[in-house]
């Protein structure tokens, strides 16, 4: 289950951003999005291509593309 998986409201947890190259993977933690974090998506946009989420009480918003490869668990 990947983060465009999770329903408005929903929480869960971040298990593997393997899938992701190590320079985003490297960006995506600066910005507080790691193994173990908890994640709540919050709104999704612009007909499911954009998702914002929210970790460590920090907004954040991604593409479609990336949020499909940060795995997480409920």
């Amino acid at each position: 289950m990947n983060i465009t998986d999770l329903d408005r409201k929903e929480v869960a947890k971040i298990i593997s951003l393997s899938n992701i190259d190590k320079s985003f993977t490297k960006r995506l933690m600066d910005l507080g999005i790691y193994e173990s974090a908890t994640v709540v998506m919050l709104n999704k946009l612009s007909s499911n291509r954009l998702y914002i989420i929210e970790v460590d009480d920090i907004e954040i918003c991604l593409r479609k593309e990336d949020a499909e490869k940060i795995e997480v668990k409920k």
